[in-house]
């Protein structure tokens, strides 16, 4: 069996390495930048996709390959000409998803699977972030999930529970993923969804459906959005969030949009959208050089700052392991200035259950760049008595 798996454009070395480590029997084949497949033996076949889907960082789907379709230039037309403009290269190509549809369906009828869902998309072109480019479903790619829908071999391979791409999958149903790996080159997957993986595994290419709002002060705004819907963190209305560099205030508007009230420090100046937000304090100085009784009814930490991992968590540890402090959890980013920094990662999770966290995930996310998302939480953590800031 060979499975196939997407990750970020640029992290497929120390993906490979993870893999590795977590898997050694797997042997790698096919490859490009973003997308990775590899055989499984026989006698790991059975929980080989929740188990890779459950250990790994840097995973963002993964499925079962029943091969590849490479459509010939005939299919596909000829090459895009200087003259040609874009409509009419995207027009020629989705001309082709008929066809497409068709060989993905033979396919399916040929190993006589019954699909729930289709997911489709796309390896990223460009890490996120970079010359503006975020993971997401293109209107082409939205285009083909219709044209599958309405070329399916319905009934009997075929029993489709929503035709919303950016619809969720649902636990136990089989879903048909369809990955364009180059112009005219799609890998075709299936997997089934079961209860306990993570989030990113029920949407297409794990990409959870966030569009940034045109009011978001950074970019910090899609990354904590992003790992909220992750953790599963439930902070809302009335609680008490400190958010450590707060500036501009992307993570800090985020919180303010679910009801809780925030406690922002930088030495930078925070946006005026948040710095006027009534839920929202601003103290102007490091972390360091703050009063301690400032943070005493503190429930949830958040944290996206520029500097090493280990600085991060030294950053953190003070507040983490005060008794004083009635703290549910922290979400923060942790930044690998080169890649290798991630095989520290065993001793990072060590140090953070050192702190008396009882669940302790790591994620390299959508939205995130060259960093991993943390989410510590306690299961039980402690009532304080007065859960109320002062604010300005």
């Amino acid at each position: 069996m060979f499975l196939f798996t997407s990750c970020q454009v640029g992290a497929e070395t120390i993906f490979r390495a993870e893999i590795r480590r977590l898997f050694p029997d797997f042997r790698f084949s096919f490859s490009r930048p973003g997308f990775i497949t590899f055989k499984v033996p026989d006698d790991l076949a059975g929980n080989a996709i929740s188990e890779f889907a459950n250990r790994s960082v840097f995973a963002r789907t993964v499925a079962i390959s029943l091969g590849k379709i490479n459509l010939e230039k005939t299919d596909i037309g000829k090459t895009e000409t200087e003259t040609e403009t874009e409509s009419e290269t995207e027009t020629k190509k989705t001309g082709t998803f008929p066809f497409l549809a068709n060989k993905i369906w033979a396919i399916v009828e040929t190993n006589r699977i019954f699909v729930n869902r289709i997911h489709v998309f796309r390896r990223d072109p460009l890490p996120p972030g970079e010359k503006g480019f975020e993971p997401g479903l293109t209107p082409e790619l939205q285009t083909l999930h219709r044209i599958l829908i309405e070329h399916s071999p319905k009934p009997k391979f075929f029993g489709i529970h929503h035709d919303d791409p950016n619809y969720p999958a649902q636990p136990n149903e089989t879903i048909l993923s369809v990955v364009e790996i180059d112009s005219g080159c799609y890998f075709i997957g299936i997997h089934s969804v079961s209860q306990g993986l993570p989030i990113q595994f029920y949407y297409s290419g794990g990409i959870l459906p966030i569009t940034i709002p045109d009011n978001a002060v950074s970019r910090a705004w899609l990354k904590f959005e992003e790992g909220l819907r992750w953790s599963g963190f439930p902070i809302g209305k009335g609680d008490n969030c400190l958010d450590i560099g707060a500036a501009p205030g992307g993570g800090s508007q985020v919180l303010l949009s679910r009801g809780a009230t925030v406690l922002g420090v930088d030495p930078a100046e925070i946006d005026p959208i948040v710095l006027n937000h009534r839920n929202f304090t601003h103290i102007r100085g490091r972390i360091s050089q703050t009063k301690r009784s400032l943070y005493r009814n503190i429930r949830w930490i958040i944290t996206d700052i520029n500097v090493a991992p280990n600085y991060t968590l030294d950053v953190l540890e003070e507040l983490a392991t005060r008794k004083d402090i009635p703290l549910c959890g922290m979400l923060f980013t942790l930044k690998l200035f080169q890649w290798s920094l991630a095989e520290h990662l065993p001793a990072y999770i060590d140090r953070l259950q050192d702190w008396g966290f009882d669940e302790v995930r790591v994620k390299q996310l959508t939205f995130n760049r060259q960093e991993l998302m943390v989410a510590a939480q306690h299961r039980q953590p402690k009532s304080p008595e007065n859960d109320k800031l002062t604010l300005r």
